[in-house]
């Protein structure tokens, strides 16, 4: 994190909430992992009821959104909550904003780049057991949480996406037991949270996220702190958190039931406050 000293939840909880009833605290979390515990197959990944149930509550009062790398019509599916700004494919996507009424889902259209790489890829991953592919708007991702050797997958997948990429000029990208395949200097997360920060001008903003893909949105609120009243980067940790992640962070909440116990705080200290 940027300064050394850590604050707590006893420090900020006041400040938050203060914010909250003003309507000028941007909540945003990250879906895998933060809002959503990781799951074998990832279609059946559901935000924690808790949360889900908070957040949408939430957003009656102020701005919330949902930054994740899966892409619009995957999460518009797997996160539909009443009033919360999806941001899909690390924001690169048009944001959806979730109503009351059901609308029609987004389409995913993979470009012809992608589903050629998919092509090329998917006979060299055929002898990997537990290892899927799952091809995005923008880009691909390789799942290997479910091979029966980890590591040893993970690091002939390594061996075998990263002359691809160099090749076919894409990124290579790390994350909880996934490689994910994009286009070089597509954005990121970070990039996301500034376009939030800049449309909506919150006095505020609280981020929640557990892995490397979350890393540049906690970089850059810590790089725009100083041109808000509270800029709170929460890590939600597991056993693969990456380090880099917990360091960035200011405060540690243990998993996604951590993170929606939060949620539900503050919503109690909303009611005891109204």
């Amino acid at each position: 994190m940027a300064g050394t000293d850590r604050p707590t939840l006893e420090d900020v909880a006041a400040p938050l909430v203060r914010l909250i009833r003003s309507g000028s605290l941007l909540i945003a979390s990250d879906f895998d992992g933060t809002l959503a515990p990781v799951v074998r197959n990832p279609s059946r990944a559901r935000p924690l009821p808790e949360a889900a149930a908070a957040l949408a509550e939430l957003a009656k009062r102020t701005p919330v959104a949902v930054i994740s790398g899966r892409d619009l019509a995957n999460l518009s599916v797997q996160c539909p909550l009443p009033g919360v700004l999806l941001l899909g494919s690390y924001g690169l996507e048009p944001w959806l904003q979730s109503g009351p009424r059901p609308r029609p889902e987004p389409r995913s259209h993979p470009s012809e780049r992608m589903l050629e790489v998919a092509r090329q890829l998917r006979p060299a991953l055929a002898d990997l057991e537990g290892v899927e592919l799952e091809v995005k708007t923008l880009g691909l991702a390789v799942h290997y949480r479910n091979a029966r050797d980890r590591s040893q997958v993970g690091g002939r997948l390594r061996r075998l996406l990263t002359p691809l990429c160099r090749r076919e000029g894409l990124e290579l990208l790390r994350g909880r037991l996934v490689l994910e395949l994009r286009d070089r200097h597509a954005g990121d997360k970070g990039t996301a949270l500034v376009q939030l920060l800049d449309r909506l001008s919150p006095r505020g903003c609280l981020y929640a996220g557990d892995d490397l893909g979350d890393l540049p949105a906690m970089v850059q609120l810590h790089r725009r702190s100083s041109a808000l009243e509270l800029a709170l980067a929460l890590g939600v940790l597991s056993p693969e958190t990456p380090e880099q992640v917990r360091s960035e962070a200011d405060l540690e909440l243990q998993g996604p039931e951590d993170w929606a116990r939060l949620l539900e705080a503050l919503l109690d200290q909303l009611d005891r406050a109204a």
